[in-house]
């Protein structure tokens, strides 16, 4: 039998492993596939990691959720069933899936181990049976349940659960057994449900109970027997609630708090509670509070007998209450309060007795700080009311029908003084004489017209702030003036805009100091601070000019040293244009030391230059045809063809022609070369003998005669209007690129030259021709120049 049961342990502990190794293989592909699903807001890299999907319509359970997952909130959406994914999520510690459609849990949720909250609330369970799997939940403290349609909390079971939320479902009923399965439960709440019986409700454990918004009718005596832990217990708003008649009381001896307000009590009913330290017991319907009714409560520190309607605080009502500290009895009819009502409450702090109908302020002897009279009927008092009171730090008589306060109205203690929405007139000189430690006094809403003189708070130096709005105040500029400077000098005791005037009625709606500006800023204006006033001005003017002093010194310090700047810079200036005056002096002088280079005058250009000539001139940018015509006109010579004008015309640039040449054309062109080197060698032959030569011989000038009319005879001829006409109507049509190379290489041919060609005829020399112009200038016409380059020397003309 050992080693059997040995066995199944083995297997039992391999199969848990390789269930943890499947958990976790899903967990890892589903961390591979994606982190974040859709329409979720993912925060994986805080602590602790969450993913929230809060109404976002999900009807399924999300995929692609990280297994690192801590806090998962899929709160407001539709689902229906909860999916066994949620399984694979062992890291979860709260999940929320509150109000949704859910019916029913997975049935194993034994792997969500580190689960501490699980929110259910708002969805449609109607069964514990249909939640028991959480009694698997091995670390489950807090559970949400409320709004759901659960009559009972019998059989819900779960060894860890601390605190349940079973607020404002169909529970009915509250017996000993509903407990039962929560065997560490502390916190209990079971409001707003339908509960009419609650009877001897079992729980060690428990600690706090809130039982308040149901129908709970009569607590019997021992209600509370099963909770012997229980510390507080809330059952407020049960309208129809009692637990304490004449003969016997509901009991607890450990009970520590009790809130019974809004319910059905007509006396406090709190002696069955010897360790209760606070009860609330308001808006019930208390109306009497006999004699020594809190003694058996020694422990008792806070009551509040709010809106009871009680009439009557009798002399002993609280006696015995040392440990009393706070006293709520406001909003009742309290017409009269006896003056040793809280005599023996030593550590009272706080006594509110606001919106009761008291008359007289009540001559109480108290040790509390804290007095709250406002709200109340109370005309006046008098100057002694709070000598009996040593602690008092706090004094609130505010909307009251107070008329005057009393002259040397006495409290060493006192800090805060409140008298607003009160019917006061006037404040007199000797009001707060004995008030040494006020610091903060409030007296908006009365009916204070002329303003209080400064003299009236000379005995409080502690006084801090002073609250004066909504006041009818006259304003009498000269008489206001003190106490606005003492009320608003820094750091103010009041705003300035606060003050507002009501008379006279042409600054009425106005400010103080928008009223007197006028008259305070006046030159007839006499007041103790005008002197101050002057030494302050004086002392403004004299900062204001001696800053500008300084200003002007440093502008002009600056415009100085910016005028020097600016002369260096000019004599730098100066210094290089001299410099480069000099150099520019010295390269002229250079300049005129060299020879002149010798310069040709187109009208000593009649024959041909000679080859050393012809070297040194410039290369022409046009034909010499150019240079046959010369301008005479009045004014200087000009001279269309000369150099100058020629090198400032824009040469034209010829584009480079592409030409297809074959043998045939090869062949005629070393012909035309070879005429044009013997054409050469005959002109400089030709030259050599003319210098030979002192005179020209008749042959020669005759032969010059008969090429000068030659030349003239090819020179183009002005044709006649009617043979203009004629040809006009004959006019051949212009010639292609192709067809003039071809007219030229025909008139190469036969001998004859074109423009492009060779320029002289006869042998390639064309004699210079004399004639005379209209003005009796002998004007010798210039041979062309070849297409080489070429000119022949010719002797120099006696012109």
């Amino acid at each position: 039998m050992a080693k059997h049961r040995g066995f199944k342990m083995f297997v039992a502990d391999h199969m848990l492993r390789w269930y943890i190794f499947a958990v976790s293989f899903a967990s890892v592909v589903l961390e591979a596939s994606g982190d974040c699903p859709e329409r979720c807001v993912c925060h994986l890299d805080q602590v602790p990691s969450t993913v929230v999907c809060v109404k976002q319509g999900l009807n399924e359970f999300p995929d692609n959720l990280s297994d690192s997952v801590q806090h998962l909130d899929l709160s407001g959406n539709v689902l229906e069933e909860l999916s066994d994914r949620v399984t694979l999520y062992y890291n979860l510690e709260y999940l929320n899936l509150a109000r949704n459609r859910l019916a029913a849990l997975p049935s194993n949720l034994q792997t969500l181990s580190k689960l501490e909250r699980l929110d259910l609330s708002g969805n449609s369970f109607t069964s514990v049976s249909e939640v028991e799997s959480i009694s698997q939940l091995a670390s489950l403290k807090i559970l949400y349940f409320s709004g759901n349609p659960i009559s009972s909390l019998d059989g819900l079971t779960s060894p860890s659960l601390q605190a349940l939320d079973f607020s404002h479902c169909m529970v009915k009923e509250f017996v000993n057994v509903s407990l039962s399965g929560l065997p560490v439960l502390s916190t209990l709440s079971l409001a707003g449900n339908p509960i009419r019986l609650m009877q001897n409700p079992k729980s060690i454990s428990l600690r706090w109970l809130d039982v308040s918004d149901c129908r709970l009718n009569y607590l019997e005596p021992d209600t509370l027997r099963g909770l012997p832990n229980l510390e507080e217990l809330r059952l407020s708003n049960n309208p129809t609630l009692v637990f304490s008649t004449r003969y016997d009381t509901l009991t607890h001896g450990n009970l520590k708090r009790l809130d019974v307000s809004r319910c059905n009590l007509d006396r406090p009913g709190l002696h069955g509670f010897p360790m209760l330290t606070h009860a609330k017991l308001s808006r019930n319907m208390i109306r009497l509070l006999p004699n020594q009714i809190f003694a058996k409560n020694k422990e008792l520190q806070q009551i509040t007998l709010a809106g009871n309607g009680l009439d009557v605080l009798n002399k002993t009502a609280l006696a015995g209450l040392a440990k009393l500290e706070i006293l709520d009895l406001s909003s009742n009819s309290l017409q009269n309060i006896h003056w040793g009502v809280l005599k023996e409450n030593v550590n009272l702090k706080l006594v509110n007795l606001s919106y009761n109908s008291l008359f007289e302020f009540p001559n109480l002897t108290t040790s509390t700080s804290l007095l709250d009279l406002s709200a109340n009927l109370i005309t006046n008092f008098k100057s002694d009311v709070l000598s009996a009171m040593p602690n008092l730090r706090t004094l609130n008589l505010g909307n009251n029908r107070v008329i005057a306060i009393p002259d040397h109205l006495e409290s060493p203690s006192l800090t805060s003084l409140s008298l607003k929405q009160n019917r006061l007139v006037e404040l007199n000189n000797e009001s707060f004489d004995l008030l040494p430690n006020l610091v903060k006094i409030d007296l908006s809403g009365n009916r204070l017209t002329a303003a209080p003189p400064k003299s009236v708070f000379s005995e409080n130096p502690l006084l801090q702030r002073i609250y004066l709005e909504d006041n009818p105040w006259r304003c009498d500029c000269e008489h206001i003036y003190d106490i606005y400077v003492y009320l608003t000098e820094p750091p103010g005791k009041t705003s300035g805009q606060s003050l507002i005037c009501q008379s006279p009625s042409n600054i009425s709606g106005f400010s103080w100091e928008s009223a007197c500006h006028d008259t305070w800023t006046g030159p007839n204006f006499n007041s103790k601070d005008k002197a101050w006033g002057m030494i302050l001005v004086s002392i403004l003017t004299m900062v204001i000019v001696f800053g500008s002093i300084v200003s002007l010194r440093h502008a002009m310090k600056m415009k100085r040293q910016a005028h020097l700047e600016r002369q260096e810079l000019e004599r730098a200036e100066a210094r290089e244009r001299l410099r480069l005056l000099q150099r520019r002096t010295q390269t002229e002088e250079e300049f005129i030391e060299q020879p002149p280079v010798p310069r040709v005058n187109p009208l000593e250009l009649i024959g041909p230059p000679s080859y050393e000539e012809a070297v040194h001139m410039p290369r022409l940018a046009h034909s010499m045809d150019g240079l046959d015509t010369i301008s005479m006109e009045s004014g200087p010579t000009h001279f269309l063809g000369s150099v100058d004008n020629l090198r400032s015309k824009k040469r034209r640039t010829r584009r480079p022609r592409k030409r297809t040449l074959s043998d045939e054309n090869l062949a005629k062109r070393e012909e035309r070369r070879e005429i044009r080197r013997r054409r050469a060698s005959l002109e400089r032959n030709q030259s050599t003998n003319d210098l030979g030569d002192s005179a020209q011989s008749p042959l020669d000038s005759t032969t010059e005669t008969t090429a000068n009319r030659t030349l003239l005879s090819r020179r183009p001829k002005i044709k006649s209007d009617s043979q203009s006409d004629e040809g006009a109507k004959t006019r051949p049509r212009p010639l292609t690129p192709a067809a003039r190379h071809k007219k030229r290489r025909g008139n190469a041919k036969n001998g004859h030259s074109s423009d492009d060609e060779d320029s002289d005829a006869n042998n390639g020399i064309v004699p210079n021709i004399v004639y005379k112009s209209n003005s009796g200038l002998v004007i010798k016409s210039l041979a062309r120049e070849p297409r080489s380059g070429y000119r022949p020397t010719a002797p120099e003309s006696d012109f």
